[in-house]
């Protein structure tokens, strides 16, 4: 799994806090007489226009129609960029991660902590800076002398769709996320056929850890969340309670709080985020190993955090397997 990927935003440290809740979806219009990507989300089968208008937080932001050098400065945007074969040419480095091979063909802009070597981004000269809405001061820095999108994580309905779709239409790609959303949906449906008689048997749960010494609980609409309730399958009440938008995190002596679920999803975010061996640090813990889902054997080890479509059939590959098992 990506090793900054979690709801909403990519975590830059071991045991960051919890997450924000950021704007609503940006949402492009076509230039009058373009072809261009529209604000219904379809794209035009004639040929990218030269220029595309993207109305977002700031404005609207003239970007062009088929961008050939996208840098993108945040945690989360350039994982969506590959997954909707962007182009993209620069990334902070993120060369670190499980899944860090693509950006080694990427020029690194800036740092695993965030911080960018503008020098770098200027050598580049991109014609497109995505960025998320929380990088307003980068974005300052920026948006007069590149076109910048600020892209939020949040918009007109749960979990992370909204922040792929606002990346789609700043690159002129809105097209391709609907031919994924079709995709997604076909795999959720065949799924919720194949298990009909459990889906809705159990109340589940997906929890992590950053370093074994305390937890992290998934909300009720983001990472894997998304896909659980897309399927229909009942979250347990500790999942319920944690606020939208965020990732609750708890100390061990709070681990009753999972007696609620049936079937616990343990998830993995990998380095640098969780530690080695946190969490076969955490489930040696005696307060674990006497949770109910433990002693039942429903504990599943997995990679189940949802940041783009990818991500998303992989976990539904995933929870179909787990369904197959309970």
């Amino acid at each position: 799994m990506r090793a900054t990927a979690h709801p909403v935003r990519r975590l830059v440290a071991l045991g960051a806090a919890a997450l924000l809740t950021l704007g609503a979806a940006a949402c492009g219009s076509a230039d009058p007489g373009t072809g261009g990507t529209g604000a219904a989300g379809q794209s035009s089968a004639a040929a990218a226009p030269a220029k595309r208008t993207v109305q977002t937080a700031k404005g609207p932001v003239q970007v062009p129609g088929d961008p050939k050098k996208i840098v993108a400065i945040d945690f989360q945007i350039p994982y969506i960029l590959l997954d909707l074969k962007a182009n993209l040419a620069g990334a902070i480095d993120l060369t670190g991660a499980k899944d860090g091979e693509p950006f080694t063909k990427l020029t690194i802009i800036g740092s695993d902590t965030g911080e960018l070597n503008y020098d770098k981004i200027a050598a580049l000269d991109p014609d497109l800076i995505l960025a998320g809405d929380y990088q307003e001061p980068e974005y300052d820095k920026l948006k007069d002398r590149y076109p910048t999108v600020l892209i939020p994580a949040a918009g007109d309905q749960p979990g992370w769709k909204p922040q792929v779709k606002a990346v789609a239409e700043a690159i002129g790609k809105s097209g391709d996320v609907t031919e994924l959303e079709k995709k997604y949906q076909a795999r959720v449906g065949e799924i919720k056929d194949k298990h009909k008689d459990k889906i809705t048997a159990k109340k589940w749960a997906t929890l992590g850890t950053y370093d074994g010494s305390g937890w992290y609980l998934y909300d009720k609409v983001g990472g894997p969340s998304t896909a659980l309730a897309d399927l229909g399958i009942p979250l347990d009440e500790a999942t319920t309670k944690v606020a939208d938008g965020n990732v609750a995190q708890y100390s061990i002596e709070q681990l009753n709080q999972l007696n609620g679920a049936d079937v616990l999803l343990f998830d993995d975010l990998g380095p640098p985020v969780t530690a080695p061996g946190a969490g076969a640090k955490l489930k040696a813990n005696p307060l674990f190993t006497s949770i109910s889902a433990v002693k039942a054997g429903t504990v599943f080890d997995g990679e189940y955090n949802i940041i783009d479509y990818g991500d998303a059939m992989r976990v539904l590959d995933e929870i179909d397997g787990v369904l197959g098992k309970i």
